[in-house]
């Protein structure tokens, strides 16, 4: 007799480390509910994956109503059942201190802390549910490490580690797991275009892979392995880590 469906609600899922962490869950049997902004993203990725194995939710994670309303609607789909959340929605923003205004500061907020902080409550009936869940938060290597021009980021994604402890801790004996992945220098559509920022991009990422040890940048397929095995039983006693992803940046 096969195991049972496990099902999982995968933030920012349209493209980059969430399209990759929404595969690398479809390949372990597990059925997702990707929401994003970027419904087309989202259609794209549907088509590609097994049918049923992706059900898109589009939505501006920075609408609160809206938000809210899906969630609500989410849990009633999934039966009040929810094995797996991953927060991966995430923005940034390269700004000095004295350029970055409260309209900036709290957009990030909005996004890389705030709306995880909301889905997560509201979720949180469905993934007691079944006694096992499991909450992956994507953090960054920048909640371990400073970095100029990246003060706000900094704190958003610093909220989220701190965070992560905090719920691995209250959330331990109603058997919910709680950990976070640090990616370093990954290799999507949002770090292409942070070098573009640069005088010369290309110069720019040789920079970036001079400062990694493992000589390379890093991929979202790398990611979503990560997340993929801390969302398994193989990773049953783990909870409360941050799981730096970083081609060995952070150690140096």
């Amino acid at each position: 007799m096969s195991a049972p469906a496990r099902f999982a609600v995968v933030t920012g899922a349209a493209n980059g480390i969430g399209s990759a962490v929404t595969r690398a869950l479809v390949a372990d049997g597990v059925r997702v509910h990707g929401l994003d902004r970027d419904g087309a993203g989202l259609a794209l990725l549907a088509a590609e994956l097994p049918t049923g194995a992706l059900t898109p939710c589009t939505v501006d994670l920075t609408d609160r109503a809206a938000t809210d309303r899906l969630v609500a609607q989410l849990a009633a789909d999934l039966g009040n059942r929810c094995d797996i959340l991953v927060n991966n929605a995430g923005v940034s923003r390269l700004r000095s201190l004295e350029d970055t205004d409260d309209a900036l500061l709290d957009w990030l907020f909005d996004v890389n802390f705030k709306a995880a902080f909301r889905v997560t409550r509201a979720l949180l009936p469905a993934l007691r549910a079944g006694g096992h869940g499991v909450i992956v938060n994507i953090a960054s290597e920048l909640a371990l490490v400073g970095a100029s021009d990246y003060s706000a980021y900094c704190a958003t994604k610093g909220a989220i580690l701190a965070w992560t402890r905090a719920l691995a801790v209250e959330l331990a004996p109603r058997g919910i797991r709680v950990n976070a992945v640090c990616p370093g220098p990954i290799d999507t559509a949002l770090l292409q275009d942070e070098f573009a920022t640069a005088g010369d991009p290309h110069a720019a990422r040789q920079a970036e892979i001079s400062l990694l040890p493992l000589g390379r940048l890093g991929t979202a397929a790398d990611i979503g392995a990560v997340v993929a095995f801390l969302a398994s039983d193989a990773a049953g006693f783990v909870t409360g880590a941050a799981w730096p992803v970083d081609g060995g940046k952070t150690a140096r």
